[in-house]
């Protein structure tokens, strides 16, 4: 661990480094995520605080009997929660969160490299590179989730060296099983995503290995696992949506935000200069030209573990690239247009493999006439430097936009106007991210929440999907322009109260949502949730009484549903542990 000691410390400053326009401008960066996130880790923050957990959001997203937490990485999200809580202010949250997210791409990218063979300088070289690219770097552009799990991407390198090695020991299965976890648990749709690439190298090392039957043990442990420590993050959701018709997320045309990783001076200008977000993505075009180029020239060279590399790595930024008939495929798949969204999705996965793959074949085809122990170390740090002034400046330039006292908060969200509604602040109206300040720096999380109401009508509950509404416009006629209209409350073992005044008898449009599992109160009286009328949005309409009105909203999990997701919680402390003890155990053959 010592030997390891300088490059953690190193990583850590650079950290820092690229956080500090946030730090010494004690400004923050919202994004376009932001207050989806920020919603959501409020909400873990103040179930853990109050000791009231449910499948509901009780305290946040207008307190309305949606389901946001559970479909979204919720262990990842119950801890982040505690550094939140510790924290005790939003800014000091995303100071701890922006750095702890590039720390970890930056180690386990050093990590990896090491294990692949490169020295301490180039590893660390390619931790900085990695953690200033638009896979990692967007977290504090953006808020972006997805960079979180990449983060941790670097690590199913690992098991791919396993298969091919046939090393297939338990330890190494569990390894395994944690790697695919964790991309699972960071972010669901990277991971759909990035798994494949296990694939390959897992045939390959099928047909070589002389121990077949032990390979396939490996397989089905990690797998079985593996499934029981996604079982708190994927259970929720099929639970979720088998039983109820839900809102998908956005429909956007994936032609319109293509990135071609390919075109490295790309109409976008030089990132180094501000007007892109990292240079990273220049050197990434580069290397993926060199990685072509090798495979084509060199082939029979290269090992197979690098070959795959550089093979994923390609596949995936053609797959985001324009090189892809997306105008095709989204006409006959009109479904991509809900989930992927971006296609550089898609690209940000390819990345890491893209750097170390490239990196590793340079490594190999280097003559002995070329002092590789001196060149590659050089080049490694000049692109690290160059990466980190790259992504720092990027960071500072929206630091000093959200100075201005004329940036919205639409603006600095890169979000509609029409999507937000902000209510004052001790009478005071907000309207720019100056006026929002305050909240940031507010030892009461929950002014930043309240303050803001951002329309995202993901996965509500609905009768059925219509493609011709407009489920943003919706949302916001019908919860947040009413939510302040109505009382709210919650009370322990999950419960969410809503109470109105009426001067008479008749029915009312109620702010909130009942899924399948919900148990409706209204005036203390049970509700078939059958027989409950639903608008467009999913908002329910409901006979209210003359005088106080209560409806009590509770979400109802099976007994099977909680025991499978406690033995998941259970199961990731388990393995933790056993994979800590590992290396001090006796060395046995565990095949």
């Amino acid at each position: 661990m010592k030997k390891h000691v300088q490059p953690i410390i190193i990583l850590l400053v650079i950290a820092i480094f690229v956080t500090s326009p946030i730090i010494l401008n004690k400004t923050p960066i919202l994004g376009v995520d932001g207050y989806f996130h920020y919603g959501r880790l409020y909400e873990s923050a103040m179930q853990i605080k109050h000791l009231n957990f449910s499948m509901l959001n009780l305290y946040s997203f207008q307190q309305s009997g949606r389901i946001v937490n559970a479909l979204y990485s919720p262990f990842l999200t119950y801890l982040l929660s505690i550094i939140l809580l510790i924290a005790g202010s939003w800014l000091k949250f995303q100071v701890i969160i922006n750095i702890l997210v590039l720390l970890l791409a930056g180690l386990t990218t050093y990590y990896v490299s090491l294990k692949l063979g490169f020295n301490k300088t180039i590893s660390i070289g390619l931790g900085i590179i990695y953690l200033s690219s638009n896979a990692i770097a967007s977290f504090l552009i953006v808020s972006g989730w997805r960079s979180i799990g990449l983060a941790l991407l670097p690590l199913i390198i690992l098991p791919m060296m396993d298969m091919l090695q046939d090393n297939i020991k338990l330890k190494n299965a569990l390894f395994l099983a944690l790697a695919v976890s964790l991309q699972v648990q960071g972010h669901l749709l990277s991971a759909s995503f990035a798994i494949p690439v296990l694939i390959a190298p897992f045939i390959i090392g099928f047909i070589k290995t002389q121990h077949k039957g032990d390979m396939l043990k490996y397989l089905v442990t990690a797998v079985i696992v593996a499934i029981i420590l996604c079982l708190n993050s994927i259970l929720p959701y099929l639970q979720i949506s088998n039983h109820n018709t839900l809102v998908p997320p956005t429909r956007i045309d994936v032609t319109t935000n293509i990135f071609n990783p390919f075109n490295a001076l790309s109409t976008n200008g030089i990132p180094l200069l501000g007007n892109h977000i990292s240079i990273v993505e220049n050197i990434l075009a580069v290397l993926a030209i060199l990685s072509l180029t090798m495979l084509i020239l060199f082939w029979k060279q290269l090992h197979t573990l690098t070959k795959i590399l550089n093979l994923s790595g390609l596949t995936y930024f053609v797959l985001g690239s324009n090189l892809m008939p997306w105008s095709s495929i989204q006409t006959h798949l009109p479904q991509i247009m809900h989930f992927l969204q971006f296609s550089f999705r898609l690209t940000l996965v390819g990345e890491i493999f893209i750097l170390l793959g490239t990196t590793l074949a340079i490594k190999e085809l280097i003559t002995t006439t070329f002092n590789a122990n001196t060149t590659m170390p050089f080049i490694v740090t000049v692109l690290a430097i160059l990466s980190v002034i790259s992504i720092t400046v990027s960071v500072s330039n929206n630091v000093i936009t959200n100075t201005r006292d004329t940036t919205t908060i639409a603006q600095s969200a890169a979000i509609n106007q029409k999507d937000l509604r902000l209510h004052p602040i001790d009478g005071h109206p907000v309207n720019t991210v100056v006026d929002l300040m305050p909240t940031w720096h507010n030892k009461d999380l929950s002014q930043f929440i309240n303050t803001v109401d951002r329309t995202t009508p993901d996965y509500l509950p609905i009768n059925k999907i219509d493609e011709n509404l407009d489920y943003y416009n919706l949302y916001t006629a019908h919860v947040s322009e009413k939510h302040n209209l109505f009382k709210k409350s919650v009370s322990p073992h999950g419960v969410l109260h809503i109470f109105w005044t009426q001067s008479r008898r008749h029915d009312i449009e109620l702010p909130a949502f009942v899924y399948q599992n919900t148990l409706v109160h209204l005036n203390h009286r049970l509700l078939k949730n059958t027989t409950i009328t639903k608008t467009a949005i999913g908002t329910i309409k409901l006979h209210g009484m003359k005088g106080h009105n209560e409806l009590t909203l509770q979400y109802e999990s099976s007994t099977l549903s909680k025991l499978f997701i406690v033995l998941s919680d259970v199961s990731w402390l388990l393995l933790v542990i056993f994979l800590l003890f590992a290396k001090k155990m006796d060395q046995k053959n565990y095949r």
